[in-house]
């Protein structure tokens, strides 16, 4: 059965589909699954479905498009829909764990009993899923976290934490894709550009991908970092 959802009144022309507090993969494949849905569903009036966690942000025009009529297609499209499969693509993300560019990762690694190697050998074990993107321009929120190395935000945030930066929070894991100010813990370096302002790319990573990180050397990674200055980006793993 699928989750029931509530509705909220964002802005005149912004609607908020609510499905509760928590968030775990069947729910962000239903999510996506109705998002696509709806996009299909040629209603006039309709601009653009944004999926998040637990929740699906729908922005249309209301004079186009009546708020109640938009209501009504989905919950129906919700109700119809059935059990969801993976669509989206799968990434290898290289990342150089710890140092000057992970300077959490000693942190971290205390916080679960374990060695650095041993944390960064754990944080590189999941199959990731993209949950939704949000805080920056290509900026992709991946769970699930393996549980000894869920910690909270930092108490206090960094000013600058540099783009392509590996960091945690919750029970949530994300490449910083531009330089930003961030409360994440930074326990690595992802050699790669995930988002190209300059070349207006769409971001590398998208909701309902899968992402598995590979640990690298920073001799790797700096043969890398030069491919990705020349305008290199990894192309998506083929499946068996």
């Amino acid at each position: 059965m699928r989750h029931c959802p509530v509705f909220f009144d964002f802005t005149e022309s912004a609607l908020l589909v609510d499905f509760g507090a928590g968030h775990d993969k069947a729910l962000s494949l239903e999510i996506l699954d109705l998002s696509e849905r709806l996009m299909q569903a040629g209603l006039l009036g309709l601009t653009e479905c944004i999926p998040a966690l637990s929740s699906l942000t729908v922005l249309y025009d209301p004079l186009q498009l009546p708020r109640e009529r938009l209501a009504e297609e989905i919950e129906l499209l919700n109700r119809s829909g059935q059990a969801v499969e993976d669509r989206g693509q799968s990434w290898e993300i290289p990342v150089v764990y710890g140092g000057e560019r992970g300077p959490d990762l000693k942190e971290v690694a205390a916080h679960a009993g374990l060695s650095e190697g041993q944390a960064a050998e754990l944080h590189a074990s999941p199959l990731y899923r993209v949950y939704m993107l949000g805080f920056l321009p290509g900026f992709a929120y991946l769970g699930d976290l393996p549980e000894p190395l869920r910690m909270p935000r930092r108490k206090t945030p960094r000013p600058r934490i540099p783009a392509g930066s590996v960091a945690i929070a919750a029970d949530m894991t994300a490449v910083y894709p531009l330089e930003s100010p961030g409360g994440w813990h930074a326990i690595g370096s992802a050699p790669l550009t995930l988002w190209d302002m300059a070349r207006e790319d769409e971001p590398l990573l998208k909701p309902g991908d899968r992402v598995r990180f590979v640990p690298i050397s920073e001799a790797e990674a700096e043969a890398l970092r030069a491919k990705a200055a020349a305008g290199w980006r990894p192309e998506p793993v083929k499946e068996a």
